[in-house]
């Protein structure tokens, strides 16, 4: 049987889903490693992420205060997918109310979200206690732009393989700070990634969250996330079981491969 990577070599024409390889997928991790530098280079340069904050500065020159900067949905998705929440760019709703709450009060949409990206995005912003000072930190705009630099990036890996582009989310993610299984199971990437080594089904989603900690937690080591050494592992062994898709071009002899 022909791998992906194959199919894509030898024909040429028509887009063809097919499965890659686990040997494929890891050759394309490390590629992406490698090559990680080079392209975060570039995108800095990228003439679309280039508009994306310059739209930005200008929505933000304007604005007096957090809630002006969110009448505008351009400069809204920008701030999201520079923050981590890339998935949530479409619900600007939900951003304003958690956004512009205070992390620092316990009972706040912020600190209650079970995903604690949203929590660390409103720590970034200070909307509650600084207004839109700490946005005009250029210490902060740099902060957006490394972060949609890099989800620029992962996206287009994620096109190409998105076991591959899960890994990379992984390897960045810190091990000094401890992941509960509400934070897995609140980040759709690592409830994938979690999902996928302790071998659950999709299904999982419709039952109640607690009842999907437990489940989750029976199969998955969530210590495991703390360990650079045991993540790198899990790392692998996702790779190597991840059911990857990837469109390549194929043939068109009539007939489907």
């Amino acid at each position: 049987m022909l791998s992906g990577s194959q199919l894509s070599t030898l024909f040429g024409a028509n887009s063809q889903t097919v499965t890659l390889s686990a040997p494929e997928r890891f050759t394309f991790y490390k590629t992406s490693l490698s090559s990680a530098e080079k392209e975060t280079a570039r995108l800095k340069k990228d003439p679309a992420i280039m508009r994306d904050m310059a739209r930005l500065d200008r929505v933000l020159a304007k604005a007096k205060t957090p809630a002006d900067l969110f009448k505008d949905t351009e400069a809204t998705r920008v701030i999201l997918q520079g923050l981590g929440l890339a998935d949530n760019a479409q619900n600007v709703g939900l951003a304003r109310r958690v956004l512009m709450s205070d992390p620092s009060d316990k009972k706040s949409l912020a600190a209650t979200m079970p995903d604690k990206r949203w929590k660390a995005a409103a720590e970034k912003l200070g909307f509650a206690s600084t207004g839109l000072s700490t946005l005009r930190l250029p210490s902060t705009r740099q902060s957006i732009l490394d972060g949609l630099v890099n989800y620029k990036r992962l996206t287009a890996i994620e096109e190409k393989s998105q076991a591959v582009s899960d890994a990379l989310y992984l390897r960045t993610m810190s091990t000094t700070t401890r992941t509960g299984v509400y934070d897995v199971l609140g980040d759709k990437v690592l409830r994938r990634i979690a999902s996928t080594i302790a071998g659950l089904p999709k299904e999982l989603a419709l039952q109640e969250i607690e009842a999907q900690a437990r489940t989750l937690q029976r199969g998955f080591k969530l210590d495991d996330l703390t360990d650079a050494a045991k993540k790198e592992k899990l790392i692998q062994r996702y790779l190597t079981i991840a059911e990857d898709k990837s469109s390549v071009q194929a043939p068109n002899f009539g007939f489907s491969i």
